[in-house]
């Protein structure tokens, strides 16, 4: 295990990657490793079959909004799927959607992880020694700032980190940012992309409706961390935002409060606010993530609308 360990952080430390002058390495195929070894940590790739598919496409956006001040443009996010299979790189195999060899970007949906690669993954000490190797070797150091953020790795020890770390309020807003780049991907993977009020899900190849939301305001909590958040449609996100619910916890449950009195509604179709009142939160079958109780308290405290 120790040489599959050594030769694949090898490879890893030597990926087929374009470098030009004003945009210095692509980051195109570390991020979409980053990507991947994040969901085989989440379980979301359990058997070592890569989906193209929202969980991959919108976790690789939020790490693009990262890169994105270098790069400016938008990600070509089929290329590095594609492309981490040809000979140079041989990370994975590709197929088409319906499991025949793919040789193009625009048919590859599907990739088979290299099976030794996909053996040293479930190791998280690996896993953290592959994101060390990615982010310190492809990435500029205000760029690692934000991933070390996001991923909790210790900054990388360098002049030109330093340098930025003299920097205060930059250094903090980079960390920031990436912070806040982990907190969207984690929350919206968490609830499996299914809002929390309604139980809605609608997702495309590579989008989704839902949004993240914090419950105890970031602005003055601070508190990014996935349970203080909650996957909600855009409207239940502007009406939880709104104080016109909250969340009450009950013994085990998480039950949904309404100010009702407080707001008017009607609807041709579809259920309305009010009729939500006294049922429970809604969780996907697969999601993983919950609410921590207590982020709440604030919540009714200050958001919320008591009834009239």
């Amino acid at each position: 295990m120790p040489n599959l360990s050594s030769h694949w952080l090898g490879k890893l430390a030597n990926l087929n990657v374009a470098r030009t002058g004003p945009r210095g390495i692509a980051p195109h195929k570390p991020l979409m490793l980053l990507t991947v070894i994040d969901l085989i940590e989440s379980g979301d790739i359990p058997d070592g079959w890569v989906k193209y598919d929202v969980r991959l496409v919108s976790r690789f956006r939020d790490y693009w909004e990262l890169v994105l001040e270098r790069q400016r443009n938008a990600p070509d996010i089929p290329m590095p799927f594609n492309a981490l299979g040809g000979d140079k790189d041989k990370v994975w195999e590709c197929f088409t959607a319906d499991g025949q060899p793919s040789l193009a970007k625009t048919t590859t949906r599907l990739c088979s992880l290299d099976p030794d690669l996909f053996s040293c993954l479930q190791d998280a000490g690996f896993r953290n020694k592959a994101r060390e190797t990615l982010v310190t070797l492809y990435f500029r150091p205000r760029e690692q700032v934000m991933l070390c953020a996001r991923l909790g790795l210790p900054i990388p020890k360098n002049a030109e980190i330093q340098a930025l770390r003299e920097q205060a309020d930059e250094f903090k807003a980079r960390q920031k940012k990436g912070r806040d780049s982990r907190f969207k991907s984690d929350v919206l993977g968490g609830y499996y992309f299914t809002c929390a009020l309604t139980g809605y899900r609608l997702d495309t190849t590579d989008s989704s409706i839902v949004q993240a939301a914090h419950i105890h305001q970031h602005a003055v909590s601070g508190n990014d961390d996935p349970h203080n958040g909650l996957a909600l449609t855009p409207d239940a996100h502007w009406m939880f935002d709104a104080g016109l619910w909250t969340v009450v916890p009950k013994g085990d449950d998480l039950l949904i409060h309404v100010a009702t009195g407080r707001f008017s509604e009607s609807s041709p179709h579809g259920r309305l606010l009010a009729e939500f009142n006294g049922q429970a939160l809604h969780f996907h079958d697969h999601a993983r993530l919950r609410p921590a109780a207590e982020h709440f308290a604030w919540h009714q405290k200050m958001t919320f609308l008591k009834c009239s």
